[in-house]
């Protein structure tokens, strides 16, 4: 009987055919962290370019537009930003009179990435300088469209340790020289 034992165990442990499942069943959970991993920040990348990319469209269509804020508020030298929050625009030193203009460079940018929402999204008209309020053409603002607070959720990375629930994208910012504030 014992001798038939130590056959048995001796035939077992020279066989090998099972090997390689077992080996590739400590390997898998490896594989899939890295294939998940590196999707993941395919499209973290992915719409890192595409709010660069809103960023930029934004603030194309602020500076062709009508003027959001009240053209007398910008100050010889001065900057004024204009921003959302839920319950309509606001501008610093001067009164938002065409929020529709905001409303339509939110709505461009959403085209582009549509996470972007419109508390994210500030403007801000500056004086450099170029032009005069009295003259034809008045006041070349130079308009800046920034992109603040945008956090993109981590789909699938998010239970591993090590990352958070989202990422908190860096603000974007991009200017144009705007067309002219004042009289034609």
């Amino acid at each position: 009987m014992s001798d038939c034992k130590t056959t048995l165990i001796a035939r077992v442990c020279r066989e090998e055919s099972g090997e390689a499942a077992v080996g590739f069943a400590f390997v898998m959970p490896a594989l899939v962290l890295i294939c998940l991993s590196i999707l993941e920040f395919s499209l973290v990348v992915f719409d890192y370019h595409r709010a660069s990319e809103a960023t930029r469209r934004g603030v194309r269509t602020v500076a062709l537009s009508l003027p959001i804020m009240e053209v007398s508020g910008l100050a010889s030298g001065g900057t004024v930003s204009c921003t959302s929050s839920g319950g309509g625009v606001s501008c610093t030193g001067a009164a938002a009179v065409q929020p529709a203009v905001f409303d339509t460079m939110v709505a461009e940018m959403q085209a582009i990435q549509p996470d972007i929402q419109a508390a994210n999204v500030v403007v801000e008209y500056a004086d450099v300088g170029l032009g005069d309020a009295t003259t034809p053409g008045g006041i070349i603002p130079m308009v800046s469209v920034s992109l603040v607070n945008l956090d993109r959720p981590f789909l699938m990375l998010s239970g591993f340790p090590g990352f958070g629930p989202s990422l908190t994208y860096p603000a974007f910012s991009t200017s144009q020289m705007g067309s002219g504030l004042g009289p034609s």
